[in-house]
């Protein structure tokens, strides 16, 4: 749905996305814990590309080929309009969860793909014009359920990014 009284360069107001740009030194709140009442609940309707890295630490993790990792936990997809291709995290059957996750957490919580290592953070990564390095911008992700913006722990994004392991 467009709303016309919003800008296009904006997200709709239902977004779960901040749009507000933010670097490694900028300040958050957030904190994610067994004890808080929305734990996993964000494991329970995945979305997650997967990056090389990502496939890499989970195949070693489970001890397969890449083939048998690929062949059954990825679904292939096209990235963009030129054909990109591209792994997603297969769900389990007839559901939107994450085929890791256990009441108890994540079962591959050591080598979680980069996704679930940002979240409830966001990166974006782009190239100026010219320019022969990328720049990194951050940004913050506030679904409804995640009750991990409400917890009193603040933290930069240099100190988040370190503690998850990215």
């Amino acid at each position: 749905m467009i709303d016309n009284d919003n800008d296009l360069d904006t997200p709709p107001v239902s977004s779960p996305i901040q749009p507000v740009k933010l670097s490694l030194d900028d300040t958050i709140q957030f904190r994610c814990h067994p004890n808080i009442a929305c734990f996993n609940l964000c494991c329970q309707y995945i979305d997650i590309q997967l990056t090389p890295y990502d496939i890499l630490r989970l195949k070693q993790r489970l001890g397969m080929t890449s083939t048998e990792f690929l062949a059954q936990y990825t679904l292939p997809f096209e990235i963009d309009s030129q054909g990109m291709p591209g792994v997603r995290l297969r769900t389990l059957e007839d559901s939107t969860a994450c085929p890791f996750v256990t009441q108890a957490g994540c079962s591959v919580y050591e080598d979680r793909p980069t996704a679930c290592r940002y979240y409830a953070l966001g990166l974006l990564s782009m190239r100026p014009q010219g320019s022969p390095t990328d720049e990194n911008a951050y940004f913050l992700i506030k679904e409804k359920h995640c009750l991990g913006h409400q917890e009193p722990r603040k933290l930069t994004i240099r100190e988040y990014r370190q503690e998850q392991g990215v």
